[in-house]
């Protein structure tokens, strides 16, 4: 039976498709067929059964059309981000962020990094992102042409259809602009404006990316309203690869102008964060309005570790200004700083930070 043949046999007869189902059973892409939720309500509450169904999906059950269960109570929620470094390299028990609370400082960083057996990073990773197919088995050519795929396949026809949008090149657009905005502060207006769509609509359309796992916002980090802190989001694709792809980038920036390959390396970054931290961890970012800034800051039982990233093989004593502002504004639950780069050693930049490779944060 083909996909279209079954979404349209469980939406006929929700309660009979499931009745048919031998258990355990796992259905794929339920946004295409939400009435079967309620058949599943059903089935599950007649026989508690853990484990009788995974449902999985491309968007949040809250955003689906006709749904009127949640199968609050009877379901656990996981989201499954872009494949990390460590799971592309068969190692999804390692976690960086436990290691870094288990240190008290920045030389107890510094000496436990420079132990670690660095871990194989290349920009080409950053480009490829963390979907399975371009990141473990395509590169060059074939990865665009995935890419170009994806983005007629799933952002022009199936978001549009799932979310009932009409305006399909308009929400290209916006997404667009989202992609050359990733890992930037978020200005709903600018985007609304470089789109050609109203404010309320630019701000709808960005819940839906979000519902979609398409995009998401991260919040700063501030306790304090008087302090002068940013207080608005920023915006990040949840993948590099396809943030890359949607901005042209097809080649590791390099040369005078190399402010993509930054928002790309964070872009990346923050996916792998985002899945190290999810619990118990917090994870926001430090800015304030005089442009001293933090890429992220990990929050755990009340103390706080800034990391900066750069996307370069060298680093300075300035390079850790911006956690050095940190631990000014949060001292009594700032614990120390680390300055992600692409270069090979670990540096101490000051009693506060130390410089430690990407490939030694993620290795083993």
């Amino acid at each position: 039976m083909t996909i279209s043949a079954c979404s349209a046999a469980a939406e006929a007869d929700p309660r009979g498709f499931i009745a048919g189902l031998p258990q355990p059973a796992t259905i794929d892409e339920i946004q295409r067929a939400p009435r079967l939720l309620l058949a599943i309500k059903e089935t599950v509450d007649r026989q508690r059964s853990p484990g009788a169904f995974i449902v999985t999906g491309s968007s949040r059950l809250d955003t689906l059309r006709g749904l009127r269960e949640s199968l609050a109570g009877r379901m656990a929620l996981l989201t499954l981000r872009p494949m990390t470094v460590l799971e592309l390299a068969h190692k999804p028990d390692l976690c960086p962020v436990d290691r870094l609370f288990e240190c008290k400082d920045a030389p107890a960083a510094a000496q436990h990094f420079a132990k670690v057996t660095p871990a194989r990073i290349s920009q080409e990773m950053f480009l490829a992102g963390g979907f399975p197919e371009p990141a473990l088995h395509l590169n060059g050519a074939g990865r665009r042409a995935w890419f170009r795929e994806y983005r007629k396949s799933y952002i022009e026809r199936d978001v549009p259809a799932i979310l009932r949008i009409e305006e399909v090149p308009a929400l290209v657009r916006f997404l667009d602009a989202c992609a050359a905005t990733t890992a930037q502060l978020l200005n709903i207006t600018e985007l609304a404006r470089d789109t050609g769509v109203s404010v309320d609509t630019a701000r709808r359309w960005l819940g839906l990316l979000e519902a979609t796992f398409i995009a998401e916002r991260r919040s700063p980090y501030w306790r304090n309203i008087r302090k002068r802190l940013v207080k608005s989001p920023k915006i990040f694709l949840c993948d590099s690869g396809l943030a890359a792809s949607l901005t042209g980038v097809e080649k590791w920036p390099s040369g005078a102008d190399r402010t993509p390959a930054g928002h790309i390396l964070e872009t990346w970054v923050l996916a792998a964060l985002a899945e190290l931290a999810e619990s118990p961890a917090e994870l926001h970012f430090y800015r304030t309005h005089s442009q001293e800034e933090v890429d992220f800051v990990l929050v755990r039982s009340g103390e706080l570790i800034g990391i900066e990233v750069k996307h370069g093989a060298t680093v300075g004593r300035s390079d850790a200004d911006g956690i050095e502002s940190l631990k000014e504004q949060f001292p009594k639950v700032f614990r120390f700083g680390l300055v992600l780069y692409l270069g090979e050693s670990v540096i101490p930049l000051s009693v506060h930070a130390v410089a430690v490779p990407l490939s030694a944060f993620f290795g083993s």
